[in-house]
């Protein structure tokens, strides 16, 4: 019987730190699709650094690449770490437009599948229900205010030490809300079979609360 999570919502709605936190809880393995995407974006950064639009021709080459999501949350990318942190601004501004990409999509979506192939997984994204896992036993869709998303990423991006204008970070999810959901392939979109849940309060308990009394009970029904 497969126990699968699928968890999706916009940038900074804190859906990685509640699929680590049910992840723990349930014992399975998380998977954090933004990663590949941002190992991507990092390697286009990394060989076009004075880029500031994608080129699509230059990702030909990258996508030749191997990329695998190993056990513990670590991306290789031909079978190395890249040397770039992956919460660089320079990766953040192009992560949306690399992750429009159908044949970036198509690259991350086969080695997600691969790895929900091994293992029950709660996995996290934009289109892990609709596109990805679209018969997991559960589909969240995690949303939080766009102010208060920008103050979380202010936060994060401050404890790893780089620059930050707060305005330039705002504008960046909302620039970012608005390329992943007009994508035409698997834009970010909330169906009915999803549990729809507000994580703008401050701390995530009760959304974990609510998605393990959620999860449980689904566990108690299926034979």
């Amino acid at each position: 019987m497969r126990r699968d999570i699928a968890i999706d919502g916009p940038s900074g709605s804190g859906k990685t730190s509640v699929g680590s936190c049910i992840a723990s809880e349930v014992d399975l393995m998380l998977v954090d699709s933004g990663l590949l995407y941002r190992v991507f974006t990092a390697a286009y950064v990394d060989q076009f650094p004075s880029d500031r639009c994608v080129q699509h021709d230059r990702l030909a080459g990258i996508l030749e690449r191997c990329i695998s999501y190993e056990v513990g949350g670590t991306v290789l990318f031909d079978g190395q770490v890249l040397g770039l942190s992956l919460q660089d601004p320079k990766v953040d501004r192009l992560v949306s437009p690399v992750s429009a990409v159908p044949e970036v999509r198509a690259a991350v979506n086969r080695e997600l599948r691969r790895i929900a192939a091994l293992h029950d997984v709660v996995m996290v994204g934009r289109d892990i229900g609709t596109t990805v896992l679209p018969n997991a036993l559960l589909k969240v869709f995690i949303t939080a205010d766009p102010d208060i998303r920008a103050k979380r990423r202010v936060v994060q991006l401050e404890r790893l030490g780089a620059p930050v204008d707060y305005e330039a970070v705002l504008s960046n999810i909302r620039e970012r809300d608005a390329i992943d959901s007009s994508r035409e392939d698997s834009p970010l979109r909330c169906t009915e079979d999803y549990v729809k849940l507000d994580n703008s309060a401050d701390g995530p308990d009760g959304v974990v609360q609510a998605i393990l009394s959620e999860y449980r009970r689904r566990l108690e029904h299926v034979v």
